[in-house]
């Protein structure tokens, strides 16, 4: 049984629940770790046949929506476990598809040259490209994911409106007009797209116009078609989420951005370079 209180995270009763079914489904519990440069406030690392566990990285600055984040991050954790092993396939990325997906908006990159350094291009070009498809390979899940604990447990609602509402304010960042000089067209785009059918479908479901900053910006016709898109015959599953992603990326023209692998052929360090999404 996982304690009340582990270390400084204080769990509320959901996220002790949920904690169980993990272990009931997967065979296996969840190690928390300390990690301070994660790009947000937990991540999870599935574990693969070989590790003893699942791992959650979490930052030691957090407030009470790691309650939220670990419930929704054990979501992951639980689609893909009850999905039969031959069938779990895992998107992932390398240096080549980097490279050849950059290669095709290479004329975007140079105009951005103008204002910015080849350094400073440097520096942010993965956080453009890994960006790009961590929100595509993530946000259909997340969606799902969302929903069900938005029905499922009442008691963690005031804290998903918070840990939404965090997301939202880091997702309009990229509406600015800074942002828009520096960042490749094909790139914006499609993230915001995807930014708006995120918050369009959620805010509906519970009640919350995301959508509002929106409202004089060209995303929302490609938006408005990814939102209807995603709910329409949404197979509420692991493989359905897998389904799902692809008709994102076909939509936004990025299919070949990223491939599938099977679930246990990831290498160790998958979570550092070959792995689209820490959170598989």
């Amino acid at each position: 049984m996982y304690k009340k209180v582990l270390m400084d995270i204080q769990f509320i009763d959901p996220v002790l629940e949920v904690l169980e079914e993990v272990k009931s489904i997967t065979g296996k519990g969840i190690e928390f770790i300390q990690k301070e440069n994660l790009p947000t406030y937990a991540a999870l690392q599935m574990a693969r046949i070989n590790m003893p566990s699942h791992l959650i990285y979490y930052k030691k600055e957090h407030d009470e929506i790691i309650n939220h984040l670990i419930v929704h991050e054990c979501g992951h954790l639980l689609r893909t476990f009850k999905c039969p092993e031959n069938l779990r396939l895992i998107p992932y990325s390398n240096q080549r598809l980097k490279y050849d997906a950059l290669k095709k908006i290479e004329n975007e990159i140079e105009g951005i040259k103008k204002i910015l350094s080849e350094d400073q291009i440097a520096h942010i070009i993965n956080l453009w490209y890994d960006g790009l498809i961590r929100q595509v390979t993530n946000f259909p899940p997340d969606i799902m994911i969302e929903k069900w604990i938005y029905n499922q447990f009442p008691m963690l609602r005031s804290l998903q409106l918070k840990s939404i509402k965090k997301q939202h304010a880091d997702s309009v960042s990229g509406l600015t007009e800074i942002v828009r000089k520096i960042t490749p067209y094909t790139i914006l785009f499609a993230s915001n797209v995807m930014n708006y059918a995120f918050f369009r479908i959620l805010g509906l479901h519970i009640g919350q116009n995301f959508t509002r900053q929106y409202s004089s910006t060209s995303y929302i016709g490609k938006g408005k078609e990814l939102a209807a898109i995603t709910e329409k015959d949404y197979i509420n599953s692991h493989e359905g989420d897998n389904i799902m992603i692809e008709k994102w990326a076909n939509y936004l023209n990025i299919s070949d951005w990223f491939k599938w692998r099977d679930f246990e052929d990831v290498p160790p360090d998958y979570g550092k370079e070959t792995s689209v999404n820490n959170s598989k």
